[in-house]
């Protein structure tokens, strides 16, 4: 139940079901879930180790709300870690490995087409899961995974833009393609141009929300 109960809330943080910024009260979410009080706390404490929730003295728990500047320096972190892991993949990857990320690629692009938003959360989960496990450092694909956590909601923002998706597609089968080949530079090239947009997504919406004020204002 908890397992369970932690990926709802996660997809309902996610996708704006709980707003940034909003407090998360236990006996709401024991009676929208029909969930027990411990699963609750468990699934609390899970979703604050992922960086979704915070616990605030005399507020409670409350969603992550990101500044334009705290996106920006956890974007640099994945740039370095995202690289790094590229740079120690060793390639040609093992074809079975680039056969199941083309695969995932399709049906990834298949939801995107059907604007099936949750689907294209979770597949691309998955891709980018398959993909840096084949760097060959289970804790630097450990680290990986934990910052894109972290970084959930802030890619959904651009996902109804229907541009910006055609392009993550195509962003997709570029690394499956370097993937395949013997180019490191050309993986690396391919990783770095996959992760920009949806911050400088999340730092316009930021500002339409609250103007441009800094995190120190």
């Amino acid at each position: 139940m908890t397992v369970s109960l932690t990926t709802d809330l996660q997809d309902d943080i996610i996708f704006g079901v709980y707003a940034p910024g909003n407090r998360i009260i236990e006996d709401s979410v024991m009676e929208r879930y029909n969930a027990k009080r411990h699963a609750v706390r468990n699934a609390f404490s899970e979703l604050e180790s992922q960086g979704l929730l915070i616990r605030r003295p005399n507020r409670g728990v409350e969603v992550v709300d990101f500044t334009p500047e705290e996106v920006d320096a956890l974007y640099d972190v994945r740039i370095i870690l995202e690289t790094a892991a590229a740079k120690r993949t060793i390639l040609p990857c093992d074809p079975a490995i680039v056969a199941r990320l083309d695969d995932i690629a399709r049906r990834h692009s298949e939801a995107v087409h059907d604007q099936n938003f949750r689907a294209v959360y979770w597949l691309n989960q998955e891709f980018h899961e398959v993909q840096f496990a084949t760097c060959g450092n289970p804790r630097l694909a450990e680290l990986i995974g934990t910052h894109a956590r972290t970084a959930q909601s802030i890619r959904v923002v651009k996902y109804q833009d229907a541009e910006h998706m055609r392009t993550v597609i195509s962003q997709h089968f570029d690394i499956v393609a370097a993937l395949a080949g013997d180019s490191q530079d050309a993986l690396v090239a391919a990783v770095q141009a996959h992760l920009p947009a949806s911050a400088e997504a999340y730092r316009k919406l930021y500002e339409r929300r609250f103007g441009s004020r800094s995190a120190t204002a």
